[in-house]
């Protein structure tokens, strides 16, 4: 860990990110509770420390410069990160209990459950968890959620994100009666002229797939008989011999494993960041989500199984 960073360097770092959010000198002095002058004085040793101007002054408006930007876009998530921490030590006395909103796409519902539960509640008897799928794009905070768990390249950058699951490759499978029929594509480019089966998310069809060639991201069109806005069911429809379908490698392990399904086009697969739990930075000081966010990284950070997906057998 390096820790040789200089305190200077930090100096005027809050009234920085103030200024920043309120637009303004005088709003932000007014929000700090000091005055115009030290806002400004405290802005312009920085800018000197840096070598460049933040700010682009008029008497009208203030707006960022290029420097400020870069600097805004790497010192709000490490502000917001060290606010969390702060935020989690000085509350480890509360008492954990209430309801726990966790909002998820569809298909990872099983996966929490199955590497989750019943230990987490065992262990908070108190707390009354709710575990929603939905595959829509949401604003968590306007939607009620404590926090969300998405794939780590959807996450708005606004919010505190600890990774869960390891990177994995999207990969293209179909049913061992459907290459005999059809034989298999050679190339991603090939997928034009073969069925496939498309996911609906939201208001469209995922009729894009994403590989990499020459080590390059390509993007290929597809198109098949057949769209269906739930991923167990298109999941389904390729066991059947419906067509080529595209998703996560760990949701289809355990068909991969007997043989119900087979991938192609293994040397394009394109690895995308794998699960991240993400919530708003001021959350964290909530007991019922520390408790979570704990319990949920000890959990989730292996290395995924066939079974994961599977319905468990009672004990």
């Amino acid at each position: 860990m390096n820790l040789t960073i200089a305190r200077t360097h930090l100096d005027g770092m809050v009234t920085f990110l103030t200024v920043a959010e309120y637009r303004g000198f005088r709003a932000a002095a007014r929000h700090l509770g000091i005055t115009p002058s030290a806002v400004s004085q405290a802005i312009r040793g920085l800018e000197e420390r840096i070598g460049a101007p933040l700010f682009s002054r008029t008497t009208r408006s203030v707006r960022l410069t290029e420097a400020g930007e870069r600097l805004l876009a790497h010192a709000r998530p490490a502000v917001d990160m060290l606010t969390a921490g702060l935020d989690a030590a000085s509350g480890l006395g509360g008492e954990i209990t209430g309801r726990l909103r966790i909002n998820m796409p569809r298909p990872i519902v099983p996966l929490l459950v199955n590497r989750l539960l019943p230990g987490f509640l065992d262990a908070h008897p108190n707390v009354e968890l709710e575990l929603v799928g939905d595959d829509r794009p949401i604003d968590i905070v306007e939607e009620g959620f404590d926090a969300g768990i998405r794939l780590g390249n959807f996450i708005q950058i606004d919010m505190v994100a600890m990774w869960l699951t390891p990177p994995e490759r999207f990969v293209v499978v179909g049913s061992p009666a459907f290459f005999r029929e059809h034989g298999r594509p050679a190339s991603p480019y090939d997928l034009q002229n073969f069925r496939c089966i498309l996911l609906r998310q939201s208001v469209r069809a995922l009729d894009h797939w994403q590989f990499v060639v020459d080590g390059k991201r390509i993007t290929v069109g597809v198109a098949g008989p057949l769209v269906i806005n739930d991923v167990d069911g298109c999941v389904r429809s390729a066991l059947r011999g419906v067509g080529l379908f595209q998703l996560p490698h760990s949701i289809v392990m355990s068909h991969l494993e007997r043989g119900d399904l087979q991938t192609v086009l293994e040397p394009y697969y394109e690895e995308v960041p794998g699960l991240s739990l993400y919530y708003p930075s001021r959350s964290q000081s909530l007991p019922k989500l520390r408790a979570f966010v704990d319990f949920a990284t000890r959990q989730m950070r292996r290395p995924f199984r066939p079974d994961d997906y599977l319905p468990t057998t009672a004990p």
